[in-house]
């Protein structure tokens, strides 16, 4: 046989042969992927998903997959579902992900998301697995459209910071710093890193002297060490008089998801409310920044070691 004709009857026996059938028993052991999962899966497809999944304070999600058997993550777990497709993610145990394979059950890993491609990229993704293209591409339409609408257009918006647990500010190239920029903020910080994070003091945060302070809240009302830094007295009085405060959930940004698009909507409001709608900034009270302050005043750079991930 030539190769001609060999890559011919190869090329013919793939068209002859059946398409791949869609996925029936989902299993997700990832946050993240769940996520994702919970919004395209087929009904009755998504066996079990990672314990965070049906967490109201973690997951965007919960609502749709709190229902599901809940799993650890853990190939144990995954195995009483007799799975036909398992949703993971980038950052899931190397273990975890070699049985899988030794045992020949497919598996898809959701990527880190730090731009709202990324995000598009992982709805795709994850669609495709499902074979749910369709209802991949709505999505994205509907995220496309609340990004849009949260959009606002400023050479020089109000000075922000988006500052959370434990005096983390977000950088500009996180995502989370490219949604201030989108609702039409400037972020007084500057640098950036691969984490995302900066730690700066709380002296350096009010000598930056932001007219926006977005807060951000992970479980609102359970007291903790880490959120004990934002009931600071220095920073409560600055809040009190001279700044805009909003106070995001975290859970909207958890694994950056569509679901930042919600925390968008926020940003754009709160700009709306400070510059009167029209983008004229009006008097917000704050205090001019001293001459010859800038963003790197006082900030600790976030190690990887130090960021935190999600199973």
């Amino acid at each position: 046989m030539t190769r001609l004709s060999f890559a011919l009857a190869a090329l013919l026996a793939c068209l002859a042969a059946p398409a791949a059938a869609a996925p029936e028993r989902v299993v997700s052991i990832n946050l993240c992927a769940d996520i994702v999962a919970a919004d395209l899966a087929a009904p009755g497809t998504l066996k079990s998903v990672f314990r965070l999944g049906r967490d109201p304070e973690d997951s965007p999600a919960a609502a749709l997959i709190a229902h599901l058997p809940p799993n650890d993550g853990r190939i144990e777990d995954v195995l009483p579902f007799a799975p036909d497709l398992v949703l993971a993610h980038e950052w899931t145990s190397p273990f975890t992900l070699d049985l899988l394979a030794r045992m020949g059950i497919p598996f898809v890993l959701v990527r880190d998301a730090r731009s709202f491609d990324d995000i598009r990229a992982n709805i795709r993704l994850v669609a495709a697995a499902l074979h749910r293209e369709p209802e991949g591409e709505a999505l994205i339409a509907r995220f496309d459209g609340e990004m849009a609408a949260a959009r606002r257009n400023a050479e020089e918006g109000p000075a922000a910071i988006l500052y959370q647990d434990l005096g983390s500010a977000v950088t500009p190239g996180s995502i989370l710093g490219r949604i201030l920029a989108h609702t039409g903020f400037r972020n007084v910080i500057e640098s950036d890193n691969p984490v995302g994070l900066v730690y700066p003091g709380i002296e350096g945060v009010i000598e930056l002297r932001p007219a926006l302070f977005a807060l951000g809240v992970y479980r609102a009302g359970a007291p903790s060490q880490a959120s004990a830094l934002l009931a600071h007295p220095a920073l409560r009085l600055y809040l009190e008089r001279h700044a805009h405060e909003v106070r995001l959930p975290a859970r909207d940004w958890t694994c950056s998801t569509r679901y930042v698009a919600r925390t968008a909507a926020q940003l754009a409001a709160a700009y709306d409310e400070m510059t009167g709608g029209d983008g004229a900034a009006t008097h917000s009270g704050a205090i001019p920044a001293k001459a010859g302050i800038h963003s790197t005043t006082h900030v600790r750079v976030a190690s990887d070691a130090g960021a935190r991930s999600v199973p």
